[in-house]
């Protein structure tokens, strides 16, 4: 038996530092080196917003994202009520990635952001003022979809209510954490990671072995704790244990008849194709892929990437090629959200487990 522990969960973490920096607390600390370079990446930028805003300068800060999705849907409506002058920034792949839906509502508000290249697209400006509402409407736009919850999620973290008929494990996540934190004073727990988790499930579904991961929970405010029941259907089994150490063993039941088809909606859980994907791929099961809207808008067009077996700089695509023993041509992204997993992997790998 292998033992990992996982790195903190992107989701909470950051969702976290945006709750800490609208009341004024102190941001959660980054030292550590399993910290996904995401949530390194906001903590910097959240951290440079409040100094220049507190030294009153300089009058126009600007701040390069990244290609980090979260940080640019986040930081745009905390931005806006930041009385400062912002561009917001990142790489080429960023400036692909529309944002219009979120600036659409919280322009409804007053918000004053300008698009300094592609209509919908960063780079913004923004010039942060006090906001003239509190509740703003999201509608989808004319494909019935939002192109990301993260616009709903970065509103309410904002202190904006959002009315919306959009449901997802990631809003309820939201709310959640806002509710936790008024209630706690800012103690909020982070977790470890349940997406993370999705390359050890996919790495036993296919070499078999046993992988405890510590640190998960079945209490988790995660969605994407949906991973036990998806890879069951592909033959993996997830124990939970709390003594000696809280987390979950992972076995491949070796009786296991496996499907023809594997039938998954990922609209909730977008993350997870890549490793479900290239599992089913590996083992000669047909995916019936549900949900998929969202996918040619994250790191890459993971439909794409996936199909073609190139990361295009994706971390989940690299994750994903290097569980399954395929060839890999970019392992550097993998930092964004899992930095030890190389070194992780190549250890499992090396033992012979």
């Amino acid at each position: 038996m292998y033992v990992f522990s996982l790195p903190v969960s992107k989701s909470i973490a950051n969702r976290l530092l945006v709750l800490q920096a609208m009341h004024g607390d102190p941001l959660t600390g980054v030292s550590d080196a399993s910290i996904p370079e995401d949530v390194r990446l906001l903590h910097d930028a959240l951290e440079a917003i409040d100094d220049a805003h507190r030294k009153d300068c300089p009058s126009m800060l600007r701040l390069d994202l990244g290609n980090c999705g979260t940080a640019m849907r986040f930081l745009t409506a905390y931005c806006a009520q930041v009385p400062m002058t912002f561009v917001l920034d990142g790489e080429q792949r960023m400036r692909e990635r529309p944002i219009g839906q979120e600036v659409n509502a919280l322009r409804q508000i007053g918000a004053d952001i300008a698009y300094l290249e592609k209509e919908g697209f960063p780079p913004l400006r923004i010039k942060g003022r006090e906001l003239e509402k509190r509740v703003v409407r999201m509608e989808s736009d004319s494909e019935a979809f939002l192109q990301s919850t993260q616009f709903v999620s970065a509103l309410l973290l904002t202190g904006i209510e959002v009315e919306t008929e959009e449901q997802s494990p990631y809003i309820a996540m939201t709310r959640r954490m806002i509710r936790e934190y008024e209630a706690s004073n800012g103690n909020v727990a982070t977790e470890r990671d349940w997406s993370s988790a999705a390359f050890w499930y996919e790495y036993v579904a296919l070499h078999g072995g046993e992988i405890f991961l510590e640190g998960l929970q079945p209490s988790s405010m995660q969605g994407d704790q949906c991973a036990a029941d998806i890879f069951a259907q592909l033959g993996v089994q997830t124990t939970y244990v709390c003594k000696p150490q809280r987390g979950v063993l992972l076995t491949k039941d070796p009786s296991f008849v496996l499907p023809k088809t594997l039938s998954v909606d990922f609209s909730g859980c977008p993350d997870f194709y890549p490793a479900i994907a290239i599992t089913c791929e590996q083992l000669g099961i047909r995916l019936d892929a549900q949900g998929t809207e969202r996918l040619p808008l994250k790191e890459s067009n993971r439909l794409l990437s996936v199909k073609e077996h190139e990361t295009h700089h994706d971390h989940r695509v690299a994750m994903a090629l290097l569980a399954a023993d395929l060839p890999c041509d970019d392992t550097a992204c993998i930092a964004k959200s899992y930095p030890l997993f190389v070194s992780q992997l190549s250890e499992l790998q090396h033992t012979g487990e």
